[in-house]
């Protein structure tokens, strides 16, 4: 029999069943094949360690979460990732019987079966450590509104005020019409007479932070005007849209 593709040799050293029992048996006499899957497998075993060198064994919660993930029994996983457990006993490689040139793609072997080696080792880290990270809490809604169109304006739009790790929100979403001008977005009181300006309404899109001592109840008013290109800071006169948020 001829001796086993690389791939094989490298599937075999992942600890995968690959090539038959013609493949299993041709390896385990011939010590050409014998040094070239020991190698490998030191391979493997390096690329496995630099993952978990330093990897902590999770907690029995953590261990159920990975169980359910992958669809295992869960005492499955505690056991095999219990501290103390005997490692596998290191082998040494048969020396092949003559000197002969190493055989084509033995390189690209061993950079394939590191690399996956080093996947499995580091992949497991993070999702380990990804189930074990708690969730980050969903964000809160805390007021919305809908943007009615003012005379002599066709669009509509939603505005909505979400806390974002302790900051307040404003998102704005308002389809793009024709204009002269730029959009920009302001808060007002309900008698439309103070007014906070917020920024520039670039595209459909934008997110303002609200300052923190604003009071919404006061301000709950989004408005979006048509701005001119004069310099003027002042409110235009001109609104878009405007819209209570409750």
């Amino acid at each position: 029999m001829d001796h086993p593709d690389e791939e094989t040799l490298a599937l075999l050293a992942l600890g995968e069943d690959a090539g038959g029992a013609e493949t299993a048996a041709h390896v385990a006499t011939c010590p050409d094949c014998q040094a070239e899957l020991a190698a490998l497998r030191r391979v493997t075993q390096a690329g496995r360690g630099a993952g978990a060198a330093t990897l902590e064994r999770p907690s029995d919660v953590v261990w159920a979460r990975i169980a359910t993930e992958l669809g295992l029994p869960e005492e499955a996983g505690a056991a095999e990732a219990a501290p103390g457990a005997a490692a596998a006993p290191a082998t040494t490689a048969p020396q092949p019987t003559e000197e002969r040139p190493a055989r084509r793609g033995w390189r690209r072997r061993v950079v394939w079966v590191a690399a996956a080696s080093f996947v499995v080792g580091v992949g497991g880290t993070v999702a380990v450590q990804r189930l074990a990270a708690p969730s980050p809490p969903p964000e809160q809604t805390l007021a919305a509104a809908t943007l009615e169109p003012l005379p002599g304006w066709q669009a509509q739009g939603q505005a909505s005020v979400h806390e974002v790790d302790g900051r307040r929100v404003l998102t704005v979403d308002l389809p793009e019409v024709p204009g002269s001008g730029y959009r920009e977005v302001w808060l007002m009181d309900a008698n439309l007479t103070r007014l906070v300006g917020l920024g520039v309404l670039s595209g459909t899109e934008g997110q303002f932070d609200l300052p923190a001592n604003l009071d919404l109840r006061e301000f709950r008013v989004v408005d979006v005007s048509e701005e001119p290109y004069d310099g003027n800071p002042a409110h235009s006169g001109d609104s878009i849209v405007r819209g209570k948020l409750t």
